[in-house]
């Protein structure tokens, strides 16, 4: 096993939270991986990921995971404070603005919304990723077939108590669901309904996200965007919070690669390291081929540029 060269940052965002970040491998490496976790999750979950690939590629890329705002060990913004989809955008940007090389955008489940809401706000730097990954993805707030009606319900309704004289009321209600997923996450693992970061994430950052995640739909502009970046769509056949047909709707909206993995849940990256390891390098070799192409077409003009200035 290769040894991991690990760093341990914490990156100020535009609004003065620190973002916990970890950066494995050299941070001058010619490609960097950054993986963004889903709801109620934190960097961690892409320890069984990042380790596989390390292994696969001796520590010759960059490999850069972060907890989200009001998640993991990332801080906290006031209670009274609304954490809106543009601030996770801004965070993401700022976390992306350390990598180096091509970039490899890796999502889960819920962000890859974050990843569409990229594009939408952020459309140059969006344009200049080399590939995104987006496992259990999906192009609009995941349909949690499994999950029971009353957790469906409260997922619209929580967000809307949000900074009114019932927030006490929100942030109480959406503490409550998290510890029942995280007693279901400890005691089932990857056959629960959500697995659960390490830490306990703020409820009231939790309502907010969840409010600002089912609202949102793709743009046209987005879109557009997405569609020029060489992306792949990965859904498990038995995903029980972002159905297939979720994903392959959102595969087909942007063009990407699609694959449906047999057997597989929703936690397949984290379940099937091995699996999401495969598809990671598949869009690292592309990211890989765009750059050579890049290069020998720069040299092209360079070398017209330079006999048009010949006598």
């Amino acid at each position: 096993m290769t040894a991991f060269h690990r760093c341990v940052l914490t990156i100020p965002t535009v609004d003065d939270l620190l973002l916990a970040v970890t950066r494995l491998g050299s941070p001058s490496a010619p490609a960097t991986v950054v993986y963004v976790h889903g709801l109620l999750c934190d960097g961690n979950y892409w320890a069984p990921v990042t380790e596989c690939l390390h292994d696969r590629l001796g520590g010759e890329i960059t490999q850069i995971v972060y907890d989200q705002r009001g998640h993991g060990r990332s801080g906290r913004p006031d209670r009274r404070a609304a954490t809106t989809l543009r601030h996770l955008v801004d965070d993401l940007d700022t976390v992306l603005a350390h990598a180096t090389g091509e970039i490899v955008l890796v999502t889960h489940s819920a962000s890859s919304l974050l990843a569409a809401a990229y594009a939408q706000h952020h459309p140059t730097h969006a344009a200049a990723l080399s590939a995104l990954v987006l496992f259990g993805g999906a192009g609009e707030f995941p349909e949690f077939p499994s999950l029971p009606q009353h957790y469906r319900q409260l997922i619209k309704r929580v967000p809307q108590l949000r900074r009114t004289r019932l927030d006490g009321v929100a942030a109480a209600t959406a503490a409550v669901a998290e510890r029942q997923f995280r007693s279901a996450s400890r005691r089932w693992g990857s056959k629960a309904h959500l697995m659960c970061g390490a830490h306990s994430g703020d409820s009231r950052v939790l309502a907010d996200v969840m409010g600002a995640y089912s609202t949102f739909a793709l743009s046209p502009e987005s879109t557009a965007i997405l569609r020029r970046i060489p992306t792949f769509v990965i859904a498990g056949e038995r995903d029980r919070v972002v159905p297939s047909t979720q994903s392959v709707r959102l595969a087909d909206q942007i063009w990407a690669d699609y694959e449906l993995v047999p057997g597989a849940g929703h936690f397949l990256p984290h379940v099937q390291p091995d699996r999401a390891a495969e598809v990671i390098l598949q869009a690292l070799e592309v990211a890989y081929r765009r750059e050579i192409d890049r290069l020998i077409s720069s040299t092209e003009e360079t070398t017209v540029d330079g006999r048009e200035d010949s006598p």
